[in-house]
């Protein structure tokens, strides 16, 4: 009888022991579970949020870009009107030597094309800022792709004449003190100007190189080359629109009287040589 009660108390112990094991396992496998379920929803909660960031609409912010530009291109040819065409020096045949003629000339032919090339920087980044309000483009990766997508000859030309426009008004400022001050005070500020417009330059090849990151679309690696990859664009997508080939005409027309006008003052000195 005790050999019977014995061997029942250990089989019970033994049942007892198991089902305590079976339960622990269950617990365990519940808790495992709820965890796995948590750990994924809290992960999806933190990646959806990244990946819906990485996509969207940067109309707002490619639009800022452009009125970075728009504005000082609107003071900058606010201020070449008085200092390069209202203030001009005059061309006094009976004192001036022809290579002084030609420099005035040169001066007055500078501050025009200066002053054109910051109204054509305001056409483009105002009617870029227009389109930008009034269609709805598909979201995008970064600003950098919205402006590579729809808007690379707007925004290259932006940035091309409002630089070219800005370097011209600076050197119109050290042509203001020669004509105004004489030789030796101009060419200090010839000097100044040059010095200035190359750092500019370079300052600009190092913004035009580093782009908007190292993943994202480069314009071009230089000030040279996005105005050749600007020139190139605009002349390509000229076909078919009138008006554009026959300002390229007219444009054409006058780099020849340029040439013209240099090659007769070129005359002119070999004459004042000779003589």
């Amino acid at each position: 009888t005790v050999d019977r009660l014995s061997t029942l108390d250990t089989t019970t112990s033994h049942s007892n022991i198991n089902s305590i094991m079976l339960i622990s396992i269950k617990k365990t496998s519940i808790i495992i579970g709820i965890l796995s379920l948590f750990q994924s929803r809290h992960v999806h909660s933190l990646s959806t949020p990244v990946v819906a960031s990485l996509v969207k609409d940067y109309s707002g912010t490619a639009a800022g870009l452009f009125n970075n530009m728009r504005t000082p291109a609107a003071l900058i040819g606010g201020a070449i009107v008085p200092l390069g065409l209202l203030t001009a020096p005059e061309i006094d045949k009976s004192k001036d030597s022809k290579r002084v003629q030609l420099f005035k000339k040169v001066n007055l032919l500078l501050a025009i094309a200066s002053l054109l090339s910051e109204i054509l920087a305001i056409t483009f980044s105002t009617v870029a800022i227009n389109k930008l309000a009034e269609v709805r483009f598909p979201p995008t990766t970064g600003v950098d792709e919205l402006l590579s997508k729809h808007f690379e000859i707007a925004w290259m030309g932006t940035n091309v004449h409002f630089l070219l426009g800005m370097f011209g008004f600076g050197l119109l400022v050290g042509s203001k003190a020669f004509f105004t001050y004489g030789s030796k005070v101009g060419k200090i500020s010839g000097c100044w100007g040059v010095a200035v417009f190359l750092h500019c330059s370079s300052i600009v090849n190092q913004g035009i190189a580093l782009g908007a990151g190292d993943n994202s679309p480069h314009f071009a690696s230089n000030l040279l080359t996005l105005v050749i990859r600007y020139v190139t664009l605009t002349i390509s997508r000229a076909r078919g629109r009138p008006l554009s080939m026959i300002a390229f005409g007219v444009i054409f027309y006058s780099l020849f009287l340029s040439i013209e006008m240099v090659a007769e003052s070129f005359g002119f000195f070999q004459k004042e040589k000779d003589n």
